[in-house]
């Protein structure tokens, strides 16, 4: 079988959410289907030193959606299936090639979207296109149950036509050797790893920690890795100044996967809150380490923490302190975790994820 694969978005550095999927699933697909040929188009060329040991075609498209739509329209490849990430491409292909589209997750469905130029752009993509991409398809690939059922809910897809096959995640243990060690002296602290955003809840996290620290007075600090700005971190800062906590909070900014390791290995918990996750990779990259998580009752968390997680309302700063406390002062809970964490983590990986791929497009052969 002739597999196409467009590797948008394509991220060569740093890659993180969708353009990590892509670029693991670059890696693990011919891997798992050597009796498979790939052509991956990009709208710049690959570098093959990403993507070692396996053998595929590259094949360039324009850049730019409607430049791409055009090329994808009047496509003349030989694929017999065409992957791609929902729902920005490509919107109409011929006949004859098998369309399979992978879903994450959902956006404005689930979250507010914001106004302006944000609310605009998902307007067209979750109202105008999404509902072509997912009606084209010959099927449909969802990164876990709960967006399977949001696709099925928001778009009225049959449910025969959807299969859920969980991402893997980063395995961070090869940069133990390069992490920094902690300064001498540092307190133990809480760590969340993510954008800084609405989405990901950390004013839930940061709520919950004041909590925490007004109830037990305890020496802990919270740690924030990720990207942050603009007036959602500002109205985080200003509630931190208000509770006199601006010494224990600390934003640090991206980290590299050397500072994210030593993060979480030495972190009390890895806090994930989020109010809506595609499926929650960070959840098992901490899990991997040895590190107890928090995270939602809601959305994919619970399937992906498992019996692992400690799972709690993310809309209730409360709950979140609680997590905080129970996970401080239970040294058993701990341990339960840390061992509940390592079973879990290992039902995940790239491999297993591009293996279920493969079962899914041989079958429309």
């Amino acid at each position: 079988m002739r597999i196409g694969f467009v590797a948008e978005p394509y991220e060569e550095r740093n890659a993180s959410g969708m353009g990590y999927v892509v670029l693991e699933l670059m890696r693990n697909l011919p891997l798992q289907g050597q009796k498979h040929e790939f052509v991956y188009y990009s709208s710049r060329p690959i570098d093959r030193t990403l993507v070692p040991n396996v053998q595929f075609e590259n094949a360039l498209i324009p850049k730019g959606f409607l430049k791409q739509w055009w090329w994808f329209f009047r496509y003349k490849g030989d694929a017999e299936a065409l992957v791609y990430m929902v729902p920005l491409l490509p919107l109409v292909i011929p006949r004859r090639v098998k369309a399979v589209p992978m879903c994450q997750e959902l956006g404005s469905q689930k979250t507010n979207p914001g106004r302006g130029k944000s609310a605009l752009i998902a307007f067209v993509r979750d109202r105008l296109l999404m509902p072509v991409s997912l009606r084209r398809a010959a099927h449909i690939i969802a990164a876990s149950q709960a967006t399977r059922d949001d696709i099925i809910e928001y778009y009225g897809v049959r449910e025969q036509k959807i299969t859920v096959v969980p991402d893997g995640f980063q395995d961070l243990k090869r940069f133990a050797a390069t992490a920094p060690e902690a300064p001498q002296g540092a307190k133990p602290f809480f760590f969340f790893a993510g954008k800084v955003k609405h989405r990901k809840n950390v004013h839930g996290i940061v709520s919950g920690f004041i909590l925490f620290k007004k109830r037990t007075n305890a020496e802990v600090e919270l740690v924030i890795a990720g990207d942050y700005g603009g007036g959602y971190y500002d109205s985080l800062v200003a509630d931190i100044e208000r509770s006199g906590l601006t010494r224990e909070v600390r934003f640090v900014g991206y980290v590299n996967n050397e500072e994210l390791y030593a993060y979480y290995k030495k972190a009390l918990a890895c806090v994930y809150p989020s109010f809506n996750e595609g499926f929650g990779m960070p959840i098992l990259e901490a899990m991997s380490l040895g590190t107890p998580v928090i995270t939602s009752n809601q959305s994919s968390m619970p399937e992906v923490g498992g019996d692992a997680a400690i799972l709690i309302d993310p809309h209730s700063p409360e709950a979140i302190s609680v997590g905080m406390e129970r996970l401080y002062i239970d040294r058993a809970l701990r341990e339960q975790c840390i061992e509940r964490g390592f079973v879990q983590a290992a039902r995940f990986s790239w491999t297993r994820s591009a293996r279920e791929y493969l079962d899914v497009l041989e079958l429309l052969q």
